[in-house]
Formats: C-alpha cells, structure tokens, sequence
C-alpha cells in the first residue's frame, strides 16, 4: 500500500519521479524503487515527506484519513517527530517493533 501511496502523492503534487526525488533530498532512482516496492521506506523518507510535502503518514501507510495534513503547525525541536513516525511505521507493520 505504502508504495501506491507515495506514487499517488507525487502524481497529486504534479511533479516528476526527478522533481520529487530532488524534493524529498534523494535519488531518482531510490524514488523509483519506494514506489515500485523494491525498497523498504526508511525513517529519513517518512521524515522528508512529513517535512517537505506535509504528507499524513497514517494515509501514506494505511490508506486511512486524508493525504496531506490538516494543520499547517511545523514541527519544533520540542517536537518528537522520529518517534512519531515511529510509531506509525510499526503500527502498520512497516517496521517491527524494538520492544
């Protein structure tokens, strides 16, 4: 589902495999292989597209909710976002959970 997702949000954002991947601090290439489910998401691409595109990660996972976020807060140091995403990531089985 994640790979669909992420594909649907950079046709929804109108950008290129290349502009997106240059967007999101990447390559093309590594792009290419998160959408064609070659490659398992890492924690930096759910950090880049909370931060660069204001994705909703739950939706990105899930297909739950709606595709971007409602609020319009960025994020502070005080904010934990890594954990944040965590949580979604091993709440939707992306990632396993440490404990």
């Amino acid at each position: 589902m994640f790979a669909q997702n992420l594909k649907k949000l950079r046709i929804e954002l109108g950008l290129s495999v290349s502009k997106f991947a240059d967007r999101l601090e990447m390559s093309a290439n590594t792009l290419t292989n998160y959408e064609q489910n070659r490659r398992a998401p890492s924690l930096n691409l759910f950090v880049q597209l909370d931060k660069k595109v204001n994705a909703n990660l739950n939706w990105l996972v899930s297909g739950k909710g709606e595709m971007f976020n409602q609020s319009t807060k960025k994020p502070t140091e005080n904010d934990n976002l890594e954990q944040k995403i965590v949580e979604v990531m091993e709440k939707y089985g992306v990632i396993k959970n440490k404990a």
